[in-house]
C-alpha cells in the first residue's frame, strides 16, 4: 500500500473509532480535556495563544478552551484559510459571538476585520489532528496546513495536542516534512516528546 492509500486507511479508521465511542464515555473525556488545557505546560505563562474552532463530528469541542483563554485575559489567536496559497494566516479574535463567520468548507474563522498576526508573536499552540503518537507525531486531514504553520513559529512556542482516547495511534507514517508537537495529552495522560 502507498503512503497516501495507508494515510487514508488510518485517517478512515480514527474516525470510525471516535464516532463509535459511548456518548457519555466522550463526553466525560471532553468535560476533562477542557478541565486539563490550562494544566498543560506553558499555558498560564503564555501571552498569546492559537487554538483552533472544532468544526468535525469527530473533533473534541474547542469552545470552552477558547472561552477559558478570554477569561484569562489572554490573546486568543484562530487560523483563517487562505485556498489559494493552501496557508492559515492568524487573527485575533476578542468576541466569539462577532468576529467569527463561516470559512473554508464552513468551520468558523476570523473575520477579515480582526486584526491579523504573525506567527511568532504565538507563545503557545494547540495542534489538531486526527491521530498522534506518543513520540509527538501527527496524522492531519492532509492538507498540510499546520505543518506549513509550525515552522514559522518561534522555535520556544509550545505546541500541544489534546486527544480523545481512540486519537493513539503508536504506527504512524513520517514524512520529513511532518512537525511533532511537544506533548499529547488526552482526558488520563499526558505525554512530552521533548
Amino acid at each position: 500500500m502507498d503512503l497516501k492509500a495507508l494515510k487514508t486507511t488510518l485517517r478512515r479508521e480514527v474516525i470510525r473509532r471516535i464516532l463509535a465511542l459511548d456518548a457519555d464515555e466522550r463526553q466525560a473525556q471532553e468535560s476533562a480535556l477542557a478541565e486539563r488545557f490550562t494544566e498543560l505546560p506553558g499555558v498560564v505563562e503564555a501571552s498569546t495563544i492559537l487554538l483552533y474552532v472544532s468544526a468535525f463530528a469527530e473533533e473534541f469541542a474547542t469552545r470552552p478552551l477558547l472561552d477559558q483563554v478570554l477569561k484569562l485575559g489572554k490573546t486568543l489567536i484562530l487560523p483563517r484559510v487562505d485556498r489559494s496559497s493552501k496557508t492559515l494566516h492568524l487573527y485575533q479574535v476578542t468576541n466569539l459571538t462577532h468576529d467569527l463567520e463561516p470559512g473554508h468548507r464552513g468551520i468558523a474563522e476570523p473575520s477579515l476585520n480582526c486584526p491579523k498576526v504573525e506567527p511568532e508573536t504565538i507563545d503557545w499552540v494547540l495542534v489538531p489532528g486526527l491521530a498522534f503518537s506518543t513520540k509527538g507525531y501527527r496524522l492531519g486531514r492532509g492538507a498540510g496546513h499546520y505543518d506549513k504553520l509550525l515552522p514559522t513559529l518561534r522555535p520556544e512556542a509550545s505546541r500541544w495536542a489534546l486527544i480523545l482516547e481512540p486519537q493513539w495511534l503508536e504506527n504512524l507514517p513520517i514524512e520529513p516534512h511532518d512537525q511533532p508537537v511537544d506533548g499529547v495529552a488526552d482526558w488520563r495522560r499526558s505525554v512530552r516528546t521533548n
